[in-house]
């Protein structure tokens, strides 16, 4: 064995000099390099300590740089907090009559509230008005006999159309989705003693129409608490917003004192105007929102007039008020508690402030609910009720803070520290060092001290003592030697 050593060790010295001497080196190919990288080389990390202050002072400029701007990004646009979505939601939605205002509130409106109505008619109250909608009533169901002769038995009935004030109780409604009224029609019905029979079937007596007056007037009181994951949020302990056509107003405190939202005074929310506190305000307990403020920011009008539904080819000036046929809003709450133009300011500094926002939108229009009221075998009374329908969603993120999610992102520093290598490596080093004379030695300095190519397991294998071992160490380094001179030789003269 330590013959056949002498003479491996003597032939590959021979044939480094003969390599040196003709100035050629054979280099294997691109895929004998591959497999030998792959089966014969294996790589294990090394620290190369290259004493070049341009080439460090550069790594540490482009290190900053993406540390800096890295970091900058985690921390402002609040990546370092785990953001979840909302699953479980609630809501309580009451009405508020027309006269209640920020100043004057009560407990409640059957008994410590002053019941006193606003005199004055609306519009759609005027008599004009009314006999209009009558005669309109009038084409759609009556004219030219075509309606039912078994129901109505005395002919075409006159229709009385006319404005009544109704309190809370008879304008919401709140089986299934809540519903404002905006109309209600009442139809007097009878039959005969034997309802057995085939013909005992109800006849209609009396078409009488009655429009909720001021019903723009009444206020919206919505209460609602949200949870994602673990973190819970509610409208007593945020701030409001409401969104009308694209701009955003703040919904102010409904008097000194009576709201305790920490975030009312903010820096961040100085520059949002707060909308008018005759059509929306805030309290401890729930948001007063007016119904003409949901219909303006829904695009929406209760005297536009529509086909009666699933009708087709009707006289001109048949169609319908929104305000008989009735309509659907949407009404979308949006909770948030990480916003960034919110969460910095000095000195409640990375602090998380709920806040939630309404939007408003038109769903689609026939909304009405039917009931009966004082029944019996023989009578009975029909009521059809039509209004707007109220639809609550909810929807947004609430972020916490967790460290296990915090290191996650901090890990992708990893990346970047990679990247920034890699910028020095193949741009600056590469690239433009070569270009200046002053520095086109650094990419060959550079080459030479960071690889490192050990002698073959089979001469250490066949080594017999340490001199042996010294002897390939010295013949490895006179091999590194000899890249470097020619490395070198690439300098310009």
């Amino acid at each position: 064995r330590k013959h056949r050593a002498m003479e491996y060790r003597r032939a590959m010295t021979m044939s480094v000099e003969s390599s040196e001497a003709d100035g050629d080196e054979t280099v294997p190919s691109t895929w004998g390099r591959l497999i030998e990288d792959l089966f014969i080389v294996y790589t294990v990390p090394r620290v190369a300590r290259i004493r070049a202050p341009p080439l460090q002072i550069c790594y540490l400029i482009t290190f900053s740089l993406c540390a800096t701007v890295m970091l900058g990004w985690l921390i402002l646009t609040l990546q370092l907090m785990e953001f979840n979505e909302i699953s479980i939601s609630n809501s309580f939605v009451r009405l508020a009559p027309p006269w209640a205002n920020s100043k004057s509130l009560c407990y409640d409106y059957d008994y410590d509230c002053s019941d006193s109505p606003e005199a004055w008619t609306p519009h759609y109250c005027g008599k004009a008005a009314l006999k209009d909608l009558a005669e309109r009533l009038h084409i759609n169901f009556f004219k030219n006999g075509t309606f039912s002769k078994s129901r109505w038995v005395g002919g075409a009935p006159r229709i009385i159309a006319d404005c009544r004030h109704f309190d809370v109780h008879e304008t919401l409604e709140e089986e299934g989705r809540p519903m404002v009224m905006t109309a209600r029609t009442r139809t007097l019905q009878d039959r005969c003693a034997s309802p057995a029979q085939e013909k005992c079937i109800w006849h209609n007596q009396g078409f009488d129409i009655d429009l909720v007056q001021n019903v723009e007037g009444f206020f919206l009181k919505i209460r609602h608490d949200v949870m994602a994951a673990k973190v819970k949020a509610s409208n007593s302990y945020s701030t409001g917003f409401v969104k009308i056509k694209e701009k955003e107003y703040q919904l102010p405190c409904s008097s000194e004192g009576s709201c305790d939202k920490k975030d009312l005074k903010d820096l961040s929310l100085s520059n949002v105007p707060s909308c008018n506190v005759s059509e929306c305000w805030s309290t401890k307990y729930s948001d007063y929102l007016s119904i003409d403020l949901i219909l303006k920011a829904a695009n929406l009008s209760l005297d536009s007039h529509i086909p009666l539904p699933s009708e087709a080819d009707l006289e001109s000036g048949s169609d319908l008020p929104r305000r008989f046929l009735g309509t659907s809003v949407g009404i979308d709450v949006k909770y948030e508690n990480a916003n960034p133009g919110a969460i910095f300011p000095w000195p409640r500094w990375y602090e998380f402030r709920n806040r939630y926002t309404y939007t408003f939108r038109k769903m689609g229009d026939y909304a009405s609910e039917t009931n009966i009221s004082g029944a019996s075998d023989t009578r009975r009374l029909f009521i059809r009720k039509s209004g707007i329908k109220v639809f609550v969603s909810f929807d947004g993120k609430l972020a916490s803070w967790s460290w296990s999610y915090a290191v996650k992102q901090l890990a992708i520093m990893q990346v970047v520290f990679t990247l920034t290598m890699v910028v020095v490596d193949k741009v600056i080093l590469q690239t433009v060092f070569k270009f200046f004379p002053d520095f086109s030695h650094l990419p060959p300095m550079k080459r030479y001290y960071s690889e490192l190519n050990s002698p073959t397991h089979y001469e250490f294998r066949s080594a017999q003592s340490a001199s042996h071992l010294t002897n390939m160490v010295r013949d490895t380094n006179q091999q590194r030697f000899r890249e470097m001179k020619k490395s070198f030789t690439e300098l310009p003269d």
